[in-house]
Formats: C-alpha cells, sequence, structure tokens
C-alpha cells in the first residue's frame, strides 16, 4: 500500500512539473526590484498567452506549476506566463511600483511575451491582490491587447478612463474589508460606461485565493475563446437575467456573461 501511495504522489509531481519551466530575467523597470517571468511552453503554436499575477511582490513560478492551470492552457492552446516582479513596500503602499504598469513594467511583459514565443501574442489575464491591480493597470493601458481578464481583490485606485475595454471579471471575498468596496466601486465605474464587465461576491471569503472563483474563472475564458454565442446580461443583486435594454437602465448593477451556459455556473460562486 505505501508502495502504491509512493508511485501515486511520483504520478502527481510528474503531472505538476512535467512540462519545463524556464526563468526569463529582464533589465529592471523604474520603481521595481525585480522583474522576472517564469514560463511554460504548454503547446507548440499558442493562440494566445495566459498571464498569471500573485500578490504583492509575488512569485508566479508555483502557480503555473498547478495541475489546473496547466491543464487550461493545454486545453486551449495557450502559452503559460507567471510574473515574478517587486518593487520596495513604501513605494507600492503609495501606489506606485512595478503594479503601476504603464511605468514600465508592462512593456517588460510585453517584451517577455515576444522573447518567450517569438512573436507577440493577444492576452488573458489572472491577478490577486497586487496581481489584479497590475491586472486591472494593464487593461486600462493596453485594452487592445487583451481578449479577457479577471482581476481579484485588487483594492486598486485605478479609474475607469475609457470606454474601451475587454470582457472582464472583478471579483472580491464578501468578508475583504476595504477590497470588498473598493472592487465594487471600480465594477461600477466601468459598468457606467458600458464595459463588458461581470461582478463576483465570493461568499465567506476573506483576503485569499478563491478555487471556485478561479474554476468560474476558467470557464469563463474558455468561453470566450471557443464558443462564439450572444452574451447574457444580469442583474448583480437579484442574480436575474435581464434584458439588454435593462441592463442599459441601471449599468452599475448589471453585468455581462459571454453566453447563457455560464448563467448558473455564476450564480453559484456569486452571492451578493
Amino acid at each position: 500500500m505505501r508502495r502504491l501511495l509512493a508511485l501515486l504522489i511520483i504520478l502527481n509531481v510528474s503531472r505538476v512539473f512535467g512540462a519545463e519551466i524556464q526563468k526569463y530575467s529582464f533589465p529592471l523597470p523604474p520603481e521595481t526590484e525585480r522583474a522576472d517571468v517564469y514560463a511554460i511552453k504548454a503547446v507548440k503554436t499558442p493562440r494566445a498567452v495566459l498571464v498569471l499575477c500573485p500578490g504583492r511582490n509575488g512569485n508566479g513560478e508555483g502557480w503555473i506549476r498547478e495541475p489546473a492551470w496547466q491543464d487550461f492552457a493545454k486545453e486551449n492552446h495557450l502559452g503559460l506566463v507567471g510574473i515574478s516582479f517587486a518593487s520596495p513596500d513604501a513605494l507600492l503602499n503609495q501606489w506606485h511600483g512595478y503594479t503601476i504598469v504603464s511605468k514600465g513594467a508592462g512593456q517588460t511583459l510585453l517584451d517577455a511575451v515576444r522573447k518567450i514565443y517569438g512573436h507577440d501574442l493577444p492576452i488573458l489575464f489572472y491577478g490577486f491582490s497586487a496581481g489584479a491591480v497590475f491586472t486591472n493597470e494593464f487593461v486600462e493601458w493596453k485594452p487592445e491587447r487583451v481578449i479577457a481578464w479577471c482581476a481579484c481583490a485588487g483594492e486598486d485606485e485605478a479609474q475607469s478612463r475609457h470606454e474601451n475595454s475587454p470582457p472582464g471579471i472583478i471579483s472580491c471575498g464578501e468578508y475583504d474589508g476595504t477590497h470588498y468596496g473598493a472592487d465594487l466601486m471600480y465594477f461600477k465605474q466601468g459598468r457606467a460606461l458600458g464595459k463588458p464587465w461581470i461582478w463576483i461576491s465570493a461568499g465567506k471569503k476573506t483576503h485569499s485565493r478563491s478555487p471556485e472563483v478561479e474554476g468560474f474563472v476558467r470557464q469563463y475564458f474558455s468561453a470566450i475563446l471557443n464558443y462564439k454565442k450572444a452574451g447574457c446580461w444580469v442583474d448583480i443583486d437579484s442574480k436575474a437575467e435581464i434584458s439588454i435594454a435593462e441592463a442599459a437602465q441601471v449599468p452599475s448593477v448589471s453585468g455581462l456573461l459571454p453566453n447563457r451556459e455560464l448563467l448558473d455556473k455564476w450564480r453559484n460562486v456569486h452571492v451578493p
């Protein structure tokens, strides 16, 4: 029995670590003290790249080792990247540093994608905490480079500055203090401009990653990548499906799903 258990552990480790992970280091952008990118070439000719953005000064290498993200990348013909940027806490506390991508870190990521894959690729983002701030800021900075994105628990000071935006998810844990109000306000600002976003209130979660939300994020990305169907408008308070006319009347409390197949899945993870 022990030998069987050991074999299962080895097989599982091989599954997680089987793909070759490469580290790429880049010249430091302004206000940063580390600029590394980790990548797995999950497929030979990716149609896009999924960028995972961990919390403050975190290392995305561990994230791209997770089987769920590796499997998703392979199934959807994506490259897989994890950022590992860092800035002094004093700068990050004042909304400076690598999370403000227009100051240099964003271009470093674009350079990394070009170096790793040999050419520019469209991007999907998933970011948590400071990684969510990075994601928000990148979408505001270069919306044309992004297919879809999710920012969880960011508490960003960014304002929705223009109407253009790719589809996106903004999410926060129900018990995540000031992050919750800031993220909901950012969502409402974007929806007031007509941006195709959806809100997820993660029930009973504090400032932590949510496997349930991340599972939905992968389904959402897959729907955008693979299924070109009519969108589904929802009321984020009642969780009811509404018409496009009703959504236009109350944009700040409405959101858009890529298709109706995601409606019940969204209802299961969203706890208003």
